[in-house]
């Protein structure tokens, strides 16, 4: 198993157990490199910064820029938008969510354990912006 499967692997065994409620931060990282969002929705990008988010919201905007690599979405009727790296992982366990990614190359890795959710992406999703 190559190091980028190996990574891939954890963030996918990571975002499961995250959206059971059995993990809430992974333990290999720091808390700057977790970007926790639970308010309600700036209307400006937020800045990604090449962390990983989790967004606990419910009927909220949200316009994540700068090449996240992962989110994990809990909640309802969320709008997101978010820009990914190589390799990123999404995650959402919430319903009736909608969410547009973009990146460079190629799909992300998806876990959807939630019901009603769109998942797609920004354009043709292999080009960036």
């Amino acid at each position: 198993m190559t190091a980028i499967e190996r990574q891939r692997m954890t963030r996918m065994i990571f975002g499961v157990v995250a959206m059971f409620g059995l993990l809430i931060v992974p333990c290999a990282q720091s808390q700057e490199e977790i970007l926790i969002l639970q308010s309600a929705a700036d209307r400006q990008p937020i800045a990604c910064a090449d962390r990983d988010v989790v967004i606990r919201a419910d009927d909220q905007r949200y316009s994540l820029a700068g090449k996240c690599r992962s989110l994990i979405l809990e909640g309802d009727r969320n709008i997101v938008s978010i820009e990914l790296v190589s390799g990123a992982m999404l995650t959402v366990s919430g319903s009736q969510n909608l969410i547009y990614w973009t990146g460079r190359f190629g799909a992300p890795s998806i876990v959807d354990a939630g019901s009603g959710n769109r998942i797609t992406p920004l354009g043709d999703g292999t080009t960036g912006r």
